[in-house]
């Protein structure tokens, strides 16, 4: 990665801090300040990263922009969870075109991934989209497409065979389960700082992934 990639990359860092320190204080104003600046800081970085796929970058770009959108919308006075959501699964839609795009995907590490990620939310995805049925069908089945969209992005992620990809998809699997989570079961303890920290450490590695 060059000089201009890492050091935006470390400002991300910085602005993270700042907003998980916020999010874990209840200041609104800390937290919608800081935490468009680490997206903004990461697209930046991607746009600085080296790399000869320009059309894999140009995706992970809009992924991070169509994440931006989604963390500014759920940030603003009477949110509405669906569009936050929505502008989060395009973004999960972008991330598995990138993929898609590097072509030469590990079948057999993107079945692992998958029995992995079933096993593992056998007992609380059930629970979330039961959950959101408090908040009418539209509601509901918008939270399980995108449980299952998020799920594609995980296993693809682990399909690249690169080692940041895969732990990138994880993270950003867990921080959209905790977020689902928060909603509609039940406030787990930190749970709001977890899903800062996990999306934006998830949003870091797709970062590094560009780098190859």
């Amino acid at each position: 990665m060059g000089t201009t990639a890492t050091v935006l990359v470390a400002l991300a860092g910085v602005a993270a801090l700042v907003d998980w320190w916020g999010v874990a204080r209840g200041r609104l104003g800390v937290e919608f300040i800081a935490k468009p600046l680490v997206v903004i800081g990461l697209i930046g970085a991607a746009l600085a990263v080296d790399t000869g796929d320009g059309v894999v970058r140009g995706l992970v770009v809009a992924a991070l922009g169509a994440s931006l959108v989604g963390d500014v919308v759920l940030m603003t006075p009477d949110a509405r969870f669906e569009a936050g959501v929505f502008a989060f699964l395009v973004a999960h839609v972008l991330y598995i075109t990138a993929f898609l795009e590097t072509g030469g995907l590990d079948v057999g590490a993107g079945v692992a991934a998958a029995v992995l990620i079933i096993g593992i939310g056998f007992g609380a995805v059930p629970q979330i989209i039961a959950g959101a049925r408090s908040g009418g069908p539209a509601i509901q089945t918008g939270v399980t497409v995108s449980l299952a969209v998020i799920a594609v992005t995980a296993v693809l992620a682990a399909a690249t065979g690169a080692l940041t990809a895969m732990i990138a998809g994880a993270l950003l699997l867990t921080s959209d389960a905790l977020l689902g989570w928060n909603q509609f079961v039940d406030r787990a303890p930190g749970g709001r700082v977890l899903v800062q920290v996990t999306n934006h450490a998830a949003h870091v590695g797709f970062v590094l992934w560009l780098t190859g």
